[in-house]
């Protein structure tokens, strides 16, 4: 009597698995053209609107198409794409740029994270909580201290050569097509350590008690654990700074240090830097809500609300679209993508802001910043990636030994 209700659940929630992200979508769609058909005429009619800056309110409409694609497709948030476009393109103002993609991604990444955790898929968790401790206190320190005092070329130059370096480790990163990967930072620390007590236990210990060499293990892991914390919570204060001032940044930042230092796995990397994006845009749309870093001149935060409001409709489609590309080009094509874009907008901006020709001594400090942000993120990731392999390194070569002496082995007990 019970079977036909189950069988009748399991397909029911089967089919709910497997579309999840199209009820999501849809639900989000049915609320937005419900507020939007309360007041037609003024929503509606606002797409075709001029902005106060530069063009119509849809220019950004068809900017996030393409962001909500990259945002699912790739660990870049949809402010990579609209930050650029605001500033460089629509001539917004940076803060306004930035607010704007702290609230868009507050839709779009909230409902990719949604379906995230739905469907169960592989998340670092420690990396997931830390860094966003870490991506909290960065946010409110970049907030009150140094966004509201960065002058608008500035905060330009910074979001391009930021990424720009960025590209530059995910290129380095993929170099190495035959890496071994984790699920999460917290396997890769513990299988390095593990396979260092292979290699001292390969010597004589003396006779050390068993009891106590598995505490000692207990008390060395507890440190890893530790220091684990540590180099998260800070990647992620560095993100949070860097998404005060453009938007976006935690994502970029904790994605790099778990595949370029602790090696893992991009399909556990990449959904854990959606998730924290999305927490991170959160915050930082409930902190600019309370004001914190600053106030609105008047009429700005109309506009910005404008802005969201005719992109909401768009992002939360073109996410879960976007997590269908990977299925289509291979994680180098997307790469490629990624490469791009990031130079792209980089000889924009360039082209743009020209920094040669701020008024003195803005010039050389302009030209001076950029070269220090570019530089220093791209040895800053290319270290990363070297302290990885070097993890890397000692592994192959106990792997290497194991084979030696399992050679050995084989050997004589064929004489």
């Amino acid at each position: 009597m019970c079977a036909p209700s189950e069988k009748k659940r399991t397909s029911l929630e089967k089919f709910i698995r497997i579309n999840f992200k199209w009820i999501v979508t849809i639900i989000v769609e049915i609320v937005w053209f419900t507020w939007a058909l309360l007041d037609a005429d003024n929503i509606f009619g606002r797409f075709v609107e001029e902005t106060p800056y530069f063009g119509y309110y849809y220019y950004m409409s068809i900017t996030m198409v393409f962001g909500s694609l990259i945002a699912g497709a790739t660990s870049e948030g949809g402010g990579a794409v609209a930050f650029p476009v605001m500033t460089l393109v629509l001539s917004v103002p940076p803060s306004q740029a930035r607010d704007f993609s702290f609230a868009i991604q507050s839709f779009g990444m909230t409902c990719a994270s949604v379906i995230i955790f739905f469907l169960r898929v592989s998340l670092d968790y420690e990396a997931l909580i830390w860094s966003t401790v870490g991506g909290v206190v960065g946010l409110l320190a970049g907030l009150e201290f140094i966004a509201p005092y960065l002058l608008p070329a500035y905060a330009k130059m910074f979001f391009v050569s930021l990424w720009l370096s960025f590209a530059v480790a995910l290129f380095r990163l993929n170099q190495r097509k035959d890496r071994r990967v984790f699920d999460s930072s917290k396997e890769s620390d513990e299988f390095v350590y593990t396979q260092a007590c292979k290699k001292d236990l390969s010597v004589d210990n003396g006779g050390e008690d068993v009891t106590s060499a598995e505490e000692a293990r207990k008390l060395q892991l507890l440190k890893i654990k530790r220091w684990r914390t540590v180099k998260l919570f800070v990647i992620g204060t560095f993100g949070g700074i860097c998404s005060s001032i453009a938007g976006s940044g935690l994502d970029m930042a904790t994605f790099s240090i778990l595949t370029l230092y602790y090696r893992v796995s991009e399909k556990v990397a990449t959904p854990t830097s959606v998730v924290l994006m999305a927490g991170n845009a959160v915050f930082g749309t409930i902190f600019r809500l309370l004001r914190i870093g600053g106030g609105y001149p008047p009429g700005a935060e109309a506009v910005l609300w404008k802005f969201v409001s005719v992109c909401v409709p768009i992002v939360v489609i073109g996410a879960p679209v976007g997590a269908h590309i990977p299925t289509i080009l291979s994680r180098h094509q997307i790469s490629c993508i990624v490469y791009f874009l990031s130079v792209f907008q980089f000889f924009l901006a360039l082209g743009i802001v020209k920094p040669w020709t701020k008024p003195a001594p803005h010039n050389v400090r302009l030209i001076v910043a950029s070269a220090v942000t570019l530089f220093g993120g791209s040895v800053f990731f290319y270290k990363a990636a070297d302290w990885g392999e070097g993890r890397d390194v000692n592994v192959e070569e106990e792997k290497k030994l194991e084979e030696m002496v399992a050679d050995n082995s084989v050997a004589v007990d064929d004489e």
